[in-house]
C-alpha cells in the first residue's frame, strides 16, 4: 500500500487501464460537476492511505474492461456502474456511488453471477424526509405523496415511517403523465404538506415546477429531496451532497482495504438540510435554522 496518496487520471473512451494497479480504481461516468466533487472528496478522505487511479468514460455505449484487476473499483454515476458490472470479473469488488436506488437495483438484478455489488444511493431515505416534516411542521398530520411505478414499492415503508412519527400518509398512484395532475389534486385536497419523492413520472424536468405551483395554489408546502428543488420553491429538503457521498465512500474504501469486505448497498449516512427562507416568511413562519434542523434529524436517527 502506498505511503502517500497517488492519483492517475486517464481520459478516454473506455480506455483500458494499463500497468499494475495495486489500489483502487475510480471509474467516473464523466468529468466535471458533481462527479468531480465526489472524486475530490474521496481523495481527501483517503489521503496518505490508499493508492488511487481515476478514469473518465467518454462513451456510454462502448464496453469497458481494465487490463489489470484493481483491489476495488469505485464507480461514480450510472454509466460507470453499468460499464463496471458488465466488464469486470465478478470477483472484483465494486462500490457504486452517485447512483439513484432504482438504477442501482436494475443493474444489480442483471449482475453477473457471483457478484455482490455495493453502493451508496443518491436518494434520501423516506424516514429522513418524514422526520424533517415532523421537525419543521409539528402541526402537520396528513402528508400527501404521489407515487409512480418506481416509488410505489416504497409505499409501505413510507406509511410505516409516517405512522412512527404520528403522521398519516395520503397517497395516490400516477403510472403515466396523464394521471399525475388528477392524483396530485386529489392528494393535495387532504394534505397539510406534500412530500416529493424521486420518481421519473412524478418529478422530472417537465413536471417539477408545475408540481410546486399546484401545491402553492393549494396552500400546501412541499418537502423535497434536493437543494435545487428548494431553490425552485419547495419549503425545505433533506439531501446528501456529492462531497458528503464522497466522504462516506472514502471511509468505506479505507475499511475495505483493511478487511476486504464491502457493506450492502445503503442510503447515504451524511446529509444536509436546506430551507426556503423567503417562502417561510411568505407563509408567516419563523425562518428555520438549517444546522439546528440537521442536528435534530441526526439525533432522531
Amino acid at each position: 500500500m502506498a505511503s502517500s496518496l497517488r492519483v492517475w487520471v486517464v481520459v478516454g473512451a473506455f480506455l483500458p487501464v494499463t500497468g499494475h494497479c495495486t489500489g483502487v480504481l475510480i471509474l467516473s461516468s464523466r468529468a466535471g460537476g458533481a462527479y468531480d466533487e465526489v472524486i475530490e472528496s474521496i481523495k481527501t478522505e483517503v489521503a496518505r492511505s490508499t493508492e488511487l487511479r481515476v478514469q473518465y468514460l467518454s462513451s456510454a455505449t462502448a464496453i469497458w474492461k481494465p487490463n489489470e484487476t484493481p483491489s476495488l473499483v469505485v464507480t461514480v454515476g450510472v454509466d460507470a456502474a453499468s460499464a463496471a458490472m458488465q466488464g469486470l470479473d465478478p470477483n472484483t469488488p465494486v462500490l457504486s456511488v452517485l447512483i439513484p436506488r432504482a438504477a442501482f437495483d436494475t443493474l444489480a438484478a442483471a449482475k453477473k453471477e457471483g457478484r455482490r455489488p455495493s453502493g451508496i444511493y443518491l436518494d434520501t431515505p423516506p424516514h429522513r424526509q418524514l422526520e424533517l416534516v415532523r421537525q419543521l411542521l409539528p402541526q402537520a398530520r396528513n402528508v400527501g405523496v404521489v407515487l409512480g411505478n418506481i416509488s410505489s414499492r416504497d409505499k409501505d415503508t413510507l406509511k410505516s415511517a409516517a405512522r412512527d412519527r404520528g403522521l398519516n400518509l395520503v397517497s395516490d398512484l400516477a403510472q403515466r403523465d396523464s394521471e399525475l395532475y388528477p392524483a396530485l389534486r386529489s392528494v393535495l385536497s387532504d394534505s397539510d404538506v406534500f412530500l416529493a419523492v424521486p420518481d421519473p413520472v412524478v418529478i422530472n424536468g417537465s413536471t417539477a415546477q408545475n408540481v410546486l405551483i399546484t401545491a402553492f395554489r393549494s396552500q400546501v408546502p412541499v418537502i423535497g429531496f434536493s437543494a435545487n428543488y428548494v431553490k425552485a420553491g419547495a419549503l425545505a429538503a433533506v439531501y446528501s451532497t456529492p462531497r458528503q457521498i464522497g466522504l462516506e465512500a472514502g471511509q468505506i474504501i479505507k475499511a475495505q482495504q483493511r478487511s476486504n469486505n464491502l457493506p450492502n448497498a445503503k442510503y447515504p449516512r451524511y446529509f444536509s438540510v436546506g430551507v426556503n427562507a423567503s417562502l417561510m416568511r411568505t407563509l408567516g413562519m419563523p425562518v428555520a435554522d438549517e444546522q439546528a434542523l440537521e442536528q435534530r434529524l441526526l439525533k432522531a436517527e
